[in-house]
Formats: structure tokens, C-alpha cells, sequence
């Protein structure tokens, strides 16, 4: 009888605790804060993979015209005194540990063709031939998984190929703040590959998040209205993951959102 009246009181103890904590099954966090207790958990946690800045590097540039209207370019790219860099990927109980002393090590090339006086065809291709670079382009190991199944088994991250990138572009007019009236218009479309750009990608209208592992269409224009004022308008779609990205539920292919930006500059 004790015994029966010793468990209902730990059973209804155990009810209490659970709708005061919102139903939730995991380990007390604030029951562990109060008792000055570490409450260890076996899980699983997502982390964003992030592209370390290049804080120095080396970089030359060849160009080339054939015509006028036509020219190539040649350009390397080496960071130096790059900081060591480990990544963690989980493989059973245990993590696989990836170390990184060179994150750049980049080969491009490129080719432009001026149209007639107004329009312009360009297109860049580039590679990042590194480890760092192959491990970023990588995915994760999935064992014994069933798609859209949340149970799996680690298995480690495998090393993709070379990251690449390559940009098409067309540009029409010229807008000159000198020049009220002119106007420029362009489109292109881009191709990132995950670990082959390291963010501060210049194209003004595309923020670095559209760029890093996926392929988009991005379409803009600038007005001159007046001596010294240039108006611009950006418009990027169709932003979709180049490969899978993980989640809880196993790796799943990807889209973002469209993104618009519009920005005014002023020349004093």
C-alpha cells in the first residue's frame, strides 16, 4: 500500500512538471540553473556552416584585347596567413574533426564582348582549389534513413569536388552622373557552388547569402534624374540551392525567397 501511494505521488508530481514546462519531454534547463547542475543531453545539433573571412591575400591580374570590342582576363587569388579553422561533423557518438589552414586558392577567368555602342556580354568562371573549399562543397552522411524520417545514424561528412562559380551578364546603356537622362539596365545569372566565395561579392544589389551555394537570376536598372543623383532597382529570383542542405529531417533541397533592393546615390 505504501509502495502503491509512494508511486501516485511521484506520478502526479511528474504530470506537474510536465504541463508547467509546457508539455515539453526534454531535461529541466531551469531546474538544472537552480541546482547549479550541468543537464547533459544526447541530440542532434544543426549548425550553420560558416565561410571564414580572409583577413590577407595575394592577388594578381592578366588582361588581354584581341579588338576593340573584345577582351580576356586572368586573375589568382591566394589568402596567406590564414588562422586554423576546425569543423565538427558528428559520426556515431562521436564528432569527426576537419582542420584548415588555407581557405583560398582561387583560379578565375573571364571574357568581355562590348555589342555595338550600348550593350555589353560578359562571363566569369572561377574555381577554389582547396581542401577547405572541396569540404565545404561536401554533405553530410547519412546512414539508414528513410526520407522524411527523422531517425538516422551519423555517419561522418564527405568532401565534395573543386567548388566553382561562373556569372553570365548582359548590360545595356550606361548611366553617368554627369549625364542627366542616361540609364543603365543588366541581367545575369549566377552560379555559386558552397565554398567557393568568401562574401563582399561586389554586385551591389545580391547580398552575400544569395550567393553562397546557390544559382539566381538577378535583373536591374539606374536613372540619372539629375546632375550627381543615380537611382538603381535590383530584383533577384528564383534563388534555389545548388546542393541539399541538412535538417532535422535528413538533407533537403532548398529555394530562398525573391529579394529587391532599390538605393539612391548622391555625389557631392
Amino acid at each position: 500500500m505504501t509502495s502503491d501511494r509512494v508511486r501516485s505521488y511521484w506520478n502526479a508530481l511528474e504530470t506537474f512538471l510536465y504541463r508547467s514546462d509546457q508539455y515539453s519531454a526534454l531535461p529541466r534547463e531551469k531546474l538544472g540553473n537552480a541546482a547549479g547542475l550541468v543537464v547533459k543531453v544526447l541530440g542532434t545539433v544543426l549548425q550553420k556552416d560558416t565561410i571564414p573571412a580572409i583577413e590577407r591575400a595575394a592577388y594578381i591580374q592578366a588582361k588581354h584585347s584581341f579588338s576593340p570590342d573584345f577582351g580576356v582576363m586572368a586573375w589568382y587569388l591566394r589568402s596567406t596567413g590564414d588562422d586554423n579553422h576546425s569543423f565538427a561533423a558528428a559520426h556515431g557518438d562521436v564528432n569527426d574533426i576537419a582542420s584548415f589552414d588555407q581557405l583560398a586558392n582561387v583560379f578565375g577567368v573571364g571574357a568581355k564582348w562590348n555589342v555595338g555602342d550600348k550593350a555589353t556580354v560578359s562571363l566569369d568562371y572561377g574555381q577554389n582549389r582547396t581542401d577547405f573549399g572541396r569540404y565545404m562543397n561536401g554533405h553530410t552522411i547519412y546512414e539508414n534513413h528513410e526520407a522524411g524520417n527523422s531517425t538516422f545514424d551519423f555517419g561522418g561528412r564527405a568532401s565534395g569536388g573543386t567548388p566553382h562559380f561562373w556569372v553570365a551578364r548582359v548590360d545595356i546603356g550606361k548611366s553617368d552622373t554627369d549625364k542627366p537622362g542616361s540609364w543603365n539596365a543588366f541581367a545575369d545569372y549566377k552560379y555559386f557552388q558552397h565554398g567557393s566565395t568568401f562574401g563582399g561579392n561586389g554586385t551591389e544589389g545580391v547580398p552575400d547569402r544569395y550567393m553562397d551555394g546557390i544559382k539566381s537570376f538577378t535583373v536591374g536598372g539606374g536613372y540619372v534624374p539629375a546632375k550627381d543623383i543615380l537611382l538603381e532597382a535590383f530584383y533577384t529570383f528564383d534563388a534555389k540551392g545548388i546542393g541539399k542542405r541538412d535538417t532535422l529531417y535528413g538533407s533537403e533541397n532548398f529555394s530562398l525567397g525573391d529579394y529587391t533592393r532599390i538605393q539612391a546615390t548622391f555625389r557631392f
